[in-house]
């Protein structure tokens, strides 16, 4: 099932933008690592930097996927 809206340069831009987003990410490890009353376990950093790489990995996906379909349709060349 899809769930892509009418792709133009606003949704490459939108995509570009969430594409690094990972610093948000990387903030709030810095604050559960060092600030939190209660710190992250070995495992939950290890968990968390896991998940933030795949997210990463989609993000990226998402965004190529969006710019080869704005190509194909001719809406940037």
């Amino acid at each position: 099932m899809a769930i892509i809206s009418e792709d133009n340069r606003f949704t490459l831009e939108d995509d570009m933008t969430k594409a690094f987003i990972v610093t948000e990410e990387i903030d709030t490890l810095i604050y559960k690592i060092g600030d939190c009353s209660t710190p992250a376990t070995e495992d939950e950093v290890l968990n968390i930097l896991i998940g933030i790489k795949e997210l990463c990995n989609v993000r990226h996906e998402r965004l190529w996927n969006t710019f080869e379909r704005l190509i194909a349709k001719k809406v940037i060349l």
